[in-house]
């Protein structure tokens, strides 16, 4: 049996503990992509390249503003303004699951997220929507603001991310003094510091490569009733593929939370990533079995998903109530 495994709590330069494991772990479904409107793009477009429609690009950031709101914030007052900027309010624009046993906390400020994205291009621009309301937040507050050029960049001339030029670590992005402009930043506020990592183990699962709209919706049908978690695509993946490399970038994190020497802190970890990954990742975590795996339906596009740290167990709890297939 996979268990957590836990650590002795260690301390910082300025000698306050610092807990090894981020307060927040959420997962974010990209918004709502061209193919999920129109399935036949997946006969001519590939699937990494899909793109958010209009209303995918306001469900980011929604997703943005749902994730401020559940941040311990210097000035959470910011957050509602943003959400009026983006539009984020209007009917059919998802205003977040419900979450059950959650709240704010006023000990401790989150000013240090680390962000995993799928590599695909939905998820990619989903979180530079959410970075979008980020940035809202910090020039709102603490007058920090974006260099020119200097934004995270999800579709590069190549078709990959592009990181601005300067002293950044290889394949990571971050909002630092390369990329955001401190110069007039009022001392006495903080701001919100993200780190950006590309991951392309939390990438959909793979549905074969360009997709004839008819025979695929035979192949759908054959995994209603075979079952979502080991129905195999032709060419493709099952949901129990995807288990397996669920499980090595989870063993990787665990690893993360063991470097107790490191200086990259993360109070919140957020994983940009895509319907069936959030499931089973979360499967794996709490050892759902397949059953109760295909219990759950997909959670809309653009939905946030909190998971929190119980600090007198070291383990995490699921704070949002996952939808269900209607009985």
């Amino acid at each position: 049996m996979f268990l957590e495994p836990t650590f002795e709590p260690w301390v910082g330069p300025d000698g306050v503990p610092i807990r090894e494991k981020p307060r927040l772990i959420v997962l974010i479904r990209h918004g709502e992509s061209e193919s999920n409107i129109n399935k036949s793009i997946n006969e001519y477009i590939p699937n990494q390249s899909v793109s958010l429609t209009k209303r995918g690009w306001t469900q980011a950031h929604n997703a943005g503003v749902q994730l401020l709101k559940v941040l311990n914030l210097e000035n959470p007052g910011i957050v509602q303004e943003l959400a009026e900027m983006y539009g984020t309010e209007e009917p059919g624009i998802c205003q977040g699951l419900p979450l059950e046993g959650y709240e704010r906390l006023d000990n401790h400020k989150d000013t240090n997220v680390i962000f995993y994205t799928s590599p695909y291009r939905r998820t990619r621009e989903t979180l530079r929507g959410v970075l979008d309301v980020i940035d809202g937040y910090n020039l709102r507050n603490s007058n920090v603001k974006n260099c020119e050029g200097g934004a995270y960049n999800p579709t590069g001339c190549q078709k990959f991310a592009t990181w601005p030029e300067g002293e950044q670590t290889s394949g990571e992005y971050k909002n630092d003094t390369i990329t955001h402009n401190w110069t007039s930043k009022d001392p006495t506020k903080s701001f919100v510091h993200y780190r950006v990592k590309d991951e392309p183990r939390i990438r959909e699962q793979d549905f074969g490569n360009y997709q004839d709209i008819s025979s695929m919706q035979d192949v759908l049908k054959k995994r209603s009733a075979y079952g979502h978690f080991f129905f195999r695509f032709p060419q493709g993946e099952s949901a129990a593929d995807v288990y397996d490399r669920v499980a090595s970038f989870q063993e990787t994190l665990f690893r993360h939370f063991e470097q107790k020497k490191t200086n990259k802190l993360r109070d919140i970890m957020v994983l940009v990533t895509h319907g069936i990954y959030a499931r089973v990742f979360l499967m794996k975590w709490f050892r759902w079995t397949y059953e109760e795996f295909e219990s759950f339906t997909n959670v809309p596009n653009g939905c946030v998903i909190v998971m929190e740290l119980d600090e007198t167990t070291g383990k995490y709890m699921l704070r949002t109530r996952l939808p269900k297939w209607d009985k």
